[in-house]
């Protein structure tokens, strides 16, 4: 048996909750340690003067008061509970609106990096018969309509 459990041994021996089984076992470590003897020599020599101390009773009232703060407390507990669950409300809006945010701003920034030229309209109506072209110019796709200037371009010259 190790020191360590015969000394846990040692304070359940003294406190009368030792089980006989283990009291053989802690009797027969005793007997071959003269640490663990000392230890228990110690313990009882504490527990007698700890035992010459009067027993103070408490007032009444501090158990009654005890018990008070330990609901006041677990209600506090529930309503931060419930603070933290409507705290998560908040930041999803926020969140939810800088993506709007970011959206709006981006595509103005976009619509001022890449503006449609005066005459778009004019070079639209010239390509009536790409329309699947046309499509992806009017929705924003800058190399197309890049591409398409440059053809256009080309035949003016």
């Amino acid at each position: 048996m190790r020191c360590s459990k015969a000394q846990f041994l040692i304070e359940l021996k003294l406190d009368n909750e030792l089980p006989k089984e283990k009291g053989k076992a802690l009797k027969l470590h005793l007997e071959n340690c003269p640490q663990c003897r000392k230890y228990e020599a110690e313990a009882r020599k504490l527990q007698q003067l700890l035992s010459t101390f009067p027993v103070r009773e408490f007032p009444s009232w501090l158990h009654n008061s005890i018990l008070e703060e330990t609901v006041k407390h677990e209600r506090k507990r529930m309503l931060n509970r419930y603070i933290v669950r409507w705290q998560t409300i908040p930041a999803l809006i926020a969140i939810v609106l800088s993506l709007i945010g970011g959206w709006a701003l981006g595509k103005t920034a976009y619509i001022r990096v890449n503006p449609l030229p005066e005459n778009a309209s004019v070079i639209y109506s010239n390509q009536v018969s790409q329309t699947d072209s046309l499509n992806l110019v009017v929705f924003g796709e800058s190399s197309l309509m890049e591409d398409l200037f440059y053809q256009i371009s080309e035949d003016y010259k």
